[in-house]
Formats: C-alpha cells, sequence, structure tokens
C-alpha cells in the first residue's frame, strides 16, 4: 500500500511538473505576461494532472488526452482570463510541447535505447527516467521564466471595430493558425499513439520526421507573423509620411522666409511706417504661432496629422485652435493608437461643424494632464439632441449620412483597453468630447505596439 501511495504522488508529481512547462510555454508564447500568473499556472496544472489520474482509471488511454484537452479548454478561459483565440494557441502550444519534447524526444529516445539494449523497464529504471524528464521540464520553465519568449504577439489576438484597421487583417490569421497547429497536434498524437507498434529501426526515422515537421511548422507560422507584423508597420509608416513631409515643409519655409520677413520689418521701421510694421509682425506671429503650437508634441506623426487637420479646417473656412498642455511623452498608447483617437474626435468635429449655417466658434483641441492623466478634449458647435448622447458609441450609430458609424467605437475601445474613460458633454450649444487615460500604463495593459 505504501509503495502503490508513493507511485501515485510520484506519477501525480511528474504529470504537474509537465503539464505546467507546456501551459507556461504555451501562455507565454503568445504574449500573456507569464509571470504574473505563474502560481495561478501551477494550481492549474496540479488540478489538471489529478484529474489525468482519476479518468486513466475510468477512460481508456486512447481517449484520455483529447477529452482532458478538451474539458481543461473552458477551465483555462475561466481562470486565466485572456481572449478564447489566445487561450486555443496557448493550449495547443502546450500540447505540443507536452507530445513533441516529452514524449517524443525524452521518453520515446528512452524506451529506444533500452529496447535496442534489451533492457527490460523496471520500477526503478522508470523512476530514474521520470526524474530525469522532471529536471528537464524544471530546467525549460526555468529558461522559460527568463527569457518569456514570444512567437505569437498579443496584437494578433486584438479585434478593431474600425474596417480600415490594419489589425483586422492581422487578427484574421489568428483561426488559420489554430487549424494549424491543431493538425499538428493530431498528427503527433497519433505518431505517439502508434510509436510502441512499429518497428525499432523506423520509429528512429518516424521520431526524426514528426520532430522536423513540427520545427519546420513553427519557424513557418513564426515567419509568417513577422512578415504581416512588419507589413502592418510599413501601412502605418506609409500612412504618416505624407503628413510628416507636408508639416516638415511647412517648418522649413517659415525658416526659409525668416530673413524676408526681417528685411521687410526693417524696411518698414526706416520709413517709420510703424502701424504697418506693427500688423506685419501680428502676422508673423500668428503664422508662426501655428506651427510653433505644434512643436511641443513628442512624436512628429501626430503633429503632422494634426497640422493637417487644421490645414483642412481652414480650406473649409473653418478656425481650429490647439492647447498642448501634455505632450503625449508619457501616454501609453501607441503613436498610431492616438492618432486614431485624436483623429476621429476631429474628423467628427470638423463634419459636425462643416454642416452648421454658420460657423461662429473654432473648433478646440486640448491636451492636459490631471491627476497623472492625459486628458484630450475636443470641442465644437452643434445642434445635436442631448438626448442622444448615449447612442454616440453604439457600433453603426451615425449622425451623419453615408457614415458607417464607426469612429467612436474605434476610440472607446482604444481608450478601455488602457482603462481609461470617453464620454460626451453638451454645454450651450457646444458638444465636448472628454478623454481620460492613466498615463504609464503600457506595461499594464495592451502596451506599445
Amino acid at each position: 500500500m505504501g509503495m502503490e501511495a508513493f507511485n501515485y504522488i510520484m506519477d501525480l508529481f511528474v504529470w504537474s511538473i509537465q503539464i505546467f512547462t507546456g501551459l507556461f510555454l504555451g501562455f507565454t508564447l503568445v504574449g500573456l505576461e507569464a509571470r504574473t500568473s505563474f502560481w495561478r499556472l501551477a494550481m492549474i496544472s496540479l488540478l489538471f494532472a489529478a484529474a489525468y489520474a482519476a479518468a486513466a482509471v475510468l477512460l481508456s488511454t486512447a481517449w484520455l488526452i483529447p477529452c482532458l484537452v478538451v474539458l481543461s479548454f473552458p477551465i483555462l478561459i475561466l481562470l486565466m482570463r485572456v481572449p478564447i483565440a489566445q487561450t486555443s494557441i496557448a493550449l495547443l502550444l502546450a500540447v505540443i510541447y507536452n507530445l513533441a519534447v516529452v514524449s517524443l524526444i525524452e521518453y520515446n529516445v528512452f524506451y529506444l535505447l533500452l529496447e535496442i539494449d534489451s533492457i527490460s523497464l523496471d520500477a526503478g529504471t522508470k523512476l530514474s527516467i521520470d526524474l530525469f524528464v522532471t529536471l528537464n521540464n524544471i530546467l525549460i520553465a526555468i529558461i522559460i521564466f527568463s527569457n518569456s519568449p514570444v512567437l505569437f504577439p498579443k496584437m494578433l489576438f486584438e479585434k478593431s471595430v474600425d474596417d480600415d484597421d490594419p489589425v483586422i487583417s492581422f487578427s484574421g490569421r489568428v483561426f488559420p493558425v489554430i487549424l494549424i497547429l491543431f493538425l499538428l497536434a493530431v498528427g503527433l498524437y497519433g505518431t505517439v499513439w502508434e510509436l510502441p507498434h512499429i518497428r525499432v529501426h523506423y520509429r528512429w526515422f518516424i521520431t526524426l520526421w514528426s520532430l522536423t515537421v513540427t520545427v519546420a511548422i513553427i519557424i513557418f507560422q513564426r515567419k509568417l507573423i513577422l512578415f504581416k507584423n512588419e507589413k502592418v508597420q510599413l501601412f502605418l509608416d506609409r500612412q504618416y509620411q505624407k503628413e510628416l513631409l507636408s508639416f516638415f515643409s511647412m517648418v522649413r519655409s517659415q525658416r526659409h522666409d525668416f530673413n524676408f520677413h526681417l528685411t521687410a520689418i526693417y524696411g518698414l521701421i526706416q520709413k517709420k511706417e510703424y502701424a504697418a510694421c506693427e500688423t506685419y509682425i501680428k502676422e508673423m506671429v500668428k503664422s508662426a504661432t501655428e506651427i510653433n503650437d505644434l512643436l511641443p508634441l513628442h512624436h512628429p506623426a501626430t503633429a503632422a496629422m494634426l497640422s493637417t487637420f487644421k490645414e483642412r479646417a481652414a480650406a473649409k473656412g473653418i478656425p481650429m485652435e490647439f492647447i498642448i498642455l501634455n505632450d503625449l511623452r508619457n501616454c501609453p498608447c501607441s503613436v498610431y493608437e492616438i492618432n486614431k483617437v485624436l483623429g476621429n474626435l476631429i474628423q467628427n468635429a470638423l463634419d459636425e461643424v462643416e454642416r452648421l449655417p454658420q460657423k461662429n466658434h473654432p473648433i478646440l483641441i486640448e491636451l492636459n494632464t490631471e491627476w497623472h492623466q492625459l486628458v484630450i478634449t475636443v470641442s465644437n458647435e452643434t445642434d445635436f439632441a442631448g438626448d442622444k448622447l448615449g447612442d454616440l458609441f453604439k457600433a453603426g450609430y451615425s449622425t451623419k449620412a453615408q457614415h458607417e458609424g464607426l469612429g467612436l467605437p474605434a476610440v472607446k475601445k482604444i481608450v478601455d483597453k488602457y482603462q481609461g474613460v470617453v464620454y460626451p458633454e453638451m454645454n450651450e450649444g457646444f458638444i465636448h468630447f472628454h478623454v481620460s487615460i492613466p498615463e504609464g500604463t503600457a506595461t499594464r495593459k495592451g502596451g506599445r505596439s
């Protein structure tokens, strides 16, 4: 009885370490900060190992692992609190690890060597093999903990409500990845199940072939994801390049014309035309202020976008003013995300003011800091009915014809990602959109992309 209890405890320990290492690797490879979930994964692994031991009494070995994998899926969804696609890939990677590394490499190689030397598998030999495999898995878990390797970026699993967002095509590759990994896991499981019935020399070939295919597929998936990520970055670079060139052309033009302005001012002073000189200087200051207001911004792409919006507004006879009291240096959002937030809010303001019969007041954009929060406020005139404010952030709702109503939901999605808030406020014919995002939350959720 004592020996049976020892064997049961030993098996439970060995299975727990193997399951934990697989899950730890799987969730780390899909971009989860697995260090923060270390003990949670350890408890889940112990639970799964106990379930494995109990199910072994009720189920045949052929159905044991597939049934436990299916049952473990909702448990991981509930306890790990990550998207379904992310959990699916993490679980498949965990299964592939245990099949390829633990079963095909570690245990299978030992059993092959024992068969070649005609050595029987007794209790002592099995214990030695189990301890060796367990120590290997502990070492692998330590390496994962130290390096946190990522195979599939977290942004792969983020959905967008904006049809123009390049992330959509990126996230569309999640399901083919799940299918490929599922087929790979099924193939490996079939290989491991049939190995004892294959001749020893052919088993070497099957083992090496299966491992080669596994490594090739994983590398191919990584190359595919990296390639897509580069295309997304190229898309973003091209998107901002035009605005950047326009913005810096304005700066260069302003500096180039500075000498001419000095000559003109000097001539007016020489002629003692002080009133004309004052008017001229005021025009110079006004022109310079339009650019200088945006220069403090930390990201040139954001300054370029705001400058472009100001030019568009001016072309439509709509004044636009900026109050920059926060340069966005500590904003947790990526440049693409903050431009998306500002761009959608400003575009909505432009569309709203443009349809008004009179444009008496400028659109005001303010970037400020309040209680360690980045506060963005976009204000404009409106005749919008205040009783419909609650509908503005619903996908598909729009006050304008031929608009899909996706701009404000996209803003809300980004703001929610960083634990911020966004809300509208009506005040005497004006609508103010307020965005508040905690500064320095990039490592908490989402991160910089």
